[in-house]
């Protein structure tokens, strides 16, 4: 049975209904379950109470931490969803998530994770036992969202392109950046996109049907980054998205989308996945190109007549 649940009143109350950013998101979600409580068992209601009040505590807790806040069992949960229309809670949790991660703001994703009465308590971890946790499980859930079909495909196309031109701006011009570095060492003909201004002209004048673009993106999706795959469309280049779920706006742009999960924790983005991504990407294909040493050999003599890195010395035991 459990106990009863937290702070419900005989009348449900979304208390995102009427304000904040939140309250506008996921609104729409607690109004659906409200409308059909009549519908629904007396475990059920309760169940659909707590979401109402707290709707997104779908997002951020696991089934079985749901199930002891709003004192019911795990297959009422699952009986729930399958009632309003989901495969389950991890497709309900999905939703919400993704509504949160692409509408919300900085300042609502750190209320949200941080000062949340769903989220606190006296057992909470630590900021950095939540972080590290949160990565694991990112890095545990990219094995299973990347096709090898499509990665190798990819690799493919890397090879035979005339140019490749990596896009990320924002948070993601990181990784943009870190993209481009490994990837020049052992290629020629790559280009970095990083600036949130207008598409410098150049990018696109001398793109074809033989070049490769890819774009990075993650919520919130920066607006220039969707503006330069419509360009890239246009002149018939392949794009590759890097991004985090369906509702992406580059995935409909993108001939073939990786779909890298990254969550949500707060203001701060969480990219370990993307950057294993990349490292995957990058080590498979100079695994596949015979040039490989001889570019790398190349990069270190330049690095070394440059003097780009300090030399240190071992230590005299």
């Amino acid at each position: 049975m459990g106990r009863k649940p937290d702070n419900l009143g005989t009348t449900p109350k979304n208390r995102y209904a009427s304000v904040g950013e939140l309250g506008q998101i996921l609104s729409s979600t607690a109004e659906q379950i409200e409308s059909r409580m009549a519908e629904f068992t007396p475990r059920q209601r309760a169940l659909a109470s707590y979401i109402i009040q707290y709707p997104e505590s779908v997002g951020l807790l696991s089934i079985s931490e749901l199930a002891k806040k709003a004192g019911v069992s795990e297959a009422t949960i699952v009986r729930f969803c399958h009632m309003i229309g989901y495969r389950g809670y991890t497709h309900l949790g999905r939703e919400i998530r993704e509504k949160i991660q692409s509408q919300l703001g900085a300042e609502g994703r750190f209320t949200l994770t941080h000062g949340n009465s769903v989220s606190a308590s006296k057992d909470a971890l630590s900021a950095f036992e939540r972080v590290v946790t949160h990565e694991m499980e990112n890095l545990a859930e990219l094995s299973k969202n990347i096709k090898k079909h499509d990665f190798h495909r990819v690799v493919e196309w890397i090879i035979g392109a005339d140019r490749v031109i990596i896009s990320g701006c924002m948070a993601s011009s990181s990784l943009a950046n870190y993209f481009g570095y490994t990837l020049s060492k052992i290629l020629p003909r790559v280009e970095v996109v990083d600036a949130p201004g207008t598409i410098p002209f150049n990018v696109l004048g001398g793109l074809g049907s033989e070049s490769l673009v890819f774009l990075i993106a993650f919520p919130r999706y920066p607006r220039i980054t969707v503006e330069l795959g419509r360009w890239v469309n246009l002149k018939g280049a392949k794009i590759v998205a890097i991004t985090d779920s369906h509702l992406s706006p580059l995935v409909p742009l993108a001939d073939v989308p990786f779909l890298v999960p990254v969550g949500i924790t707060s203001f701060v983005d969480s990219f370990a996945a993307a950057v294993t991504f990349i490292n995957a990407l990058v080590t498979e294909l100079s695994e596949r190109i015979s040039e490989t040493q001889q570019r790398l050999r190349q990069f270190d003599t330049y690095a070394s007549k440059m003097d780009l890195f300090v030399q240190t010395r071992n230590r005299k035991s």
